[in-house]
């Protein structure tokens, strides 16, 4: 074996990544839907364990549905952590809303065991008109999955976010160097949180805290029972998902030129932006995982090149522009659902990877490019590979 594989699986519209170290150690990094646990991650876990290996981090990056859904269900089936019934889980790291953001010091005074009556009306009234306006079907965000996952980590005995003091996945540190000293070590692992940092995280505070005040007057009050988590999941589905818009390109104009200035440079919403970045190092080798944040928050912590770099979003160009300016990848990893959803990955974005210098670029998926992509190859002198679930490092 290599020192490492990355098992890129299929997630649909979502990531689902899990690095396979040859000393038998495992990094998770989300988990797609629950399908995409059912159909893909489980089967390896089982796999993996069979081999001997244990997870020693599965980190969910962000509350979006696409992320955290499969996980959910693998910690329901995983059972507690002193007897797995799939695989030993060392560490989880998740920054959930009513693990952090709810632990802030401006709504710990709020919080009540029961919420006043005024209050439990003036909610349902809320959920009604939420869910006339939003179809339920759609929405990426998920407070009521966060909560559950929060809940399956106590009750099963998960050690999460043990090694930060005050329990939250962040930055702290505004220095390259002082980042790579202080370096956790899990395993035979050393990883840097790059994002969120402080910023992010209060950012994401006081937009959660607007649409209460908006919506309960200043005096509201908070509660960790499921309904409030429904309705701050309906108040938060509201934070669209950037959407897709960009120039039709035909065959014709295959120049990767062409393609440059195509994108609408859709910004990420304030969920995306305070989810988790990390790299990873493991005997030299250097994996950097984007989440679905904008790289200008934490791209100028990067170093020269990585060994792997997973792009944020899907291949959305916005997200990574400061990314491909700062660093290259030998591989570069797109997590997309071939452009059946959300019409990932974008076309500027490719033809930015591609002539800043990232010559192997892999997709979990046929891409709708795929095309136009494999006949310009020689002339700019790039490999694209496609479905292919085991990248050897």
């Amino acid at each position: 074996m290599s020192n490492c594989i990355v098992h890129f699986l299929p997630a649909k519209a979502g990531d689902c990544f899990v690095v396979e170290f040859d000393n038998r150690e495992c990094i998770i990094v989300d988990c797609g839907y629950k399908p995409t646990y059912e159909n893909e991650l489980k089967p390896l876990l089982i796999q993996l364990n069979q081999k001997g290996c244990r997870v020693i981090l599965m980190l969910i990056t962000h509350i979006d549905q696409d992320h955290i859904e499969g996980a959910i269900e693998f910690l329901r089936e995983n059972g507690p952590s002193s007897a797995p019934r799939i695989i030993k889980v060392d560490n989880i790291w998740f920054n959930g809303f009513f693990n952090t953001l709810f632990m802030r010091d401006e709504f710990q005074e709020r919080r009540r065991s029961v919420i006043g009556d005024l209050q439990k009306k003036r909610m349902e009234i809320v959920l009604g008109q939420l869910s006339m306006q939003i179809n339920a079907d759609d929405g990426p965000i998920s407070a009521v999955h966060s909560k559950s996952f929060e809940e399956l980590c106590a009750q099963n005995g998960y050690q999460l976010n043990m090694q930060f003091d005050d329990r939250v996945i962040k930055r702290s540190i505004d220095s390259r160097s002082h980042l790579v000293n202080d370096a956790i070590k899990i395993g035979d692992c050393r990883i840097i949180v790059l994002s969120p940092n402080e910023v992010s995280l209060e950012r994401l505070a006081h937009k959660l805290n607007i649409e209460l005040i908006k919506n309960f007057g200043i005096n509201y009050e908070l509660s960790d029972h499921v309904e409030f988590s429904l309705l701050f999941e309906r108040l938060m589905e509201l934070q669209i998902e950037p959407g897709i818009s960009e120039e039709y390109i035909s065959a014709s104009e295959a120049r990767l030129e062409h393609w440059i200035g195509t994108s609408t440079l859709a910004h990420m919403n304030d969920v995306n932006n305070a989810g988790i970045v990390t790299e990873i190092e493991y005997k030299g080798i250097r994996l950097l995982f984007a989440g679905d944040s904008d790289s200008d928050n934490w791209a100028k912590y990067l170093t020269d090149e990585y060994d792997v770099i997973k792009l944020s979003h899907h291949g959305t160009t916005k997200p990574n522009i400061t990314l491909l300016e700062k660093t290259k990848g030998k591989r570069i990893l797109v997590s997309t659902d071939g452009g059946k959803q959300n019409r990932h990955p974008e076309n500027d974005l490719l033809a930015r990877a591609i002539l800043s210098g990232n010559k192997n670029i892999y997709f979990n998926y046929e891409i709708r490019q795929k095309k136009e992509l494999l006949n310009m190859q020689d002339q700019y002198g790039y490999s694209m590979v496609f479905a292919q679930r085991q990248i050897e490092i």
